[in-house]
């Protein structure tokens, strides 16, 4: 039975690359008979709409880049309140989703494993309207990542993170930040928090189990005094094990600063919203193709 299967990738990102990748394949499904149509649009938000609008008529999508490109995507699935089966095609800086679910690098093996026809639904995060994939991230170390040019990442690679958070140590601060739900309510004073959807952060694994739901993880009130613990962890990744670090799981929560304070958040590597954010765990959203 004839499918239609629509590729979502940013045909600008590595000197045209996710292009070339696109019409290789999409040569291939349709000398096997396939239709197939490529979402050309410009800007992030002109994708994601465009999506919405195409979601009706497609049946799979092969998305084609890193964390940030296959996060377009699934915002779409989001606001749209639907999904449609996914093939990743990876082709980012750090592709934590994919070797969180281990599905390969290499853009021949990975069309083949969509081939092989075999999906899993997993869980992702919603905030304001956007999705997480694997992570999002507040406090001075999200502020210091935007502040990180493109220009520094191509040319020191992801070593400039380490470097900026260390000179900035002491010019940035922590944030009086509440955490609440139906629940419960705490008040922290955050200088780094993390959150992921799964135990892979970076491209390796942080944390020894898997949840089910959303991890988190703060580093509070961050001083020079604890700087060899803040260097383990941005070394090893075991951020679990430092004694100045505060953990736990959740599946819906809102986060607003309590100082006024304008708190930026980062979203699987971009620039995302501000705080307050009213974040939601969606358990198996999505059906992806992947390994057994």
């Amino acid at each position: 039975m004839q499918q239609k299967y629509m590729f979502f990738f940013n045909p600008q990102a590595g000197d045209g690359e996710a292009q070339q990748i696109a019409d290789t394949i999409q040569e291939k499904l349709q000398l096997k008979g396939q239709e197939t149509v490529q979402l050309t649009a410009g800007s992030r938000e002109e994708a994601i709409k465009e999506l919405i609008s195409e979601l009706p008529q497609i049946k799979k999508l092969i998305c084609i880049g890193g964390d940030g490109t296959l996060n377009a995507a699934l915002t779409a699935f989001v606001r749209a309140e639907e999904s449609v089966p996914v093939g990743l095609i990876p082709n980012g800086t750090v592709n934590n989703f994919a070797q969180k679910w281990k599905i390969p690098l290499d853009a021949d093996e990975a069309f083949k494993l969509i081939m092989r026809g075999k999906v899993r639904s997993v869980g992702i995060g919603k905030c304001n309207g956007q999705a997480i994939v694997s992570s999002l991230i507040f406090g001075s170390l999200a502020n210091i990542s935007n502040d990180v040019r493109q220009s520094e990442k191509k040319k020191y690679g992801l070593a400039i993170y380490g470097w900026n958070a260390v000179k900035n140590l002491r010019q940035n601060r922590s944030y009086e930040t509440e955490f609440y739900n139906d629940f419960f309510s705490l008040s922290a004073k955050v200088w780094f928090c993390l959150m992921t959807t799964t135990n892979f952060i970076g491209g390796h694994r942080y944390l020894r189990t898997e949840g089910n739901g959303l991890n988190v993880t703060m580093l509070n009130n961050m001083k020079v005094s604890k700087l060899l613990n803040y260097g383990y962890f941005a070394l090893t990744g075991n951020l679990r094990k430092s004694t100045t670090l505060t953990s736990f799981d959740l599946k819906k929560v809102i986060i607003k600063t309590t100082d006024g304070k304008a708190a930026e958040t980062r979203i699987d590597g971009d620039p995302g919203p501000n705080l307050p954010a009213k974040i939601e765990w969606l358990p198996n959203f999505v059906p992806f193709f992947m390994q057994d």
